[in-house]
């Protein structure tokens, strides 16, 4: 644990306190996405948002990073992206679907803006979720 408190101390209000400015540094495993590629799955009895950055990469000129709100019931699941960048134009579209159970997040390539199919992009992401408060219950 000593090697650690060089990097983490305890904040204030319960959080984690990154020492010196420090950053975290992601890197794959990525997927290449097809037609609705799962990206990531969770059940609504866990948790009922999650908050998502979306790293695409189709080429050493195409890259765009999204940030992704998600929010869900048994009955219903709603998306918001909040934050799109790119240098040439958008890789990805992202939706939400949910069953009784669970919520998949799918991920498909945007239709080309040009003659370049984003077919094939790569993707990686990290997720924040966030749990339920209240019971699920049976009605």
């Amino acid at each position: 644990m000593a090697f650690l408190d060089r990097f983490f101390k305890s904040g204030q209000n319960n959080s984690v306190l990154v020492m010196n400015n420090g950053s975290f540094s992601h890197n794959g495993p990525w997927k290449q996405v097809y037609e609705d590629t799962l990206l990531d799955r969770w059940h609504v009895g866990d948790f009922s948002t999650a908050e998502y950055t979306i790293s695409a990469d189709l080429d050493t000129n195409n890259k765009e990073i999204l940030k992704v709100l998600v929010t869900a019931t048994v009955d219903n699941a709603s998306i918001v992206i909040y934050a799109r960048n790119n240098t040439a134009k958008d890789l990805i579209e992202v939706t939400a679907t949910v069953n009784q159970s669970y919520v998949d997040i799918l991920i498909n390539p945007a239709e080309p803006e040009d003659s370049v199919s984003n077919a094939g992009v790569k993707v990686f992401y990290t997720a924040q979720y966030f749990h339920n408060q209240t019971p699920l219950t049976v009605r």
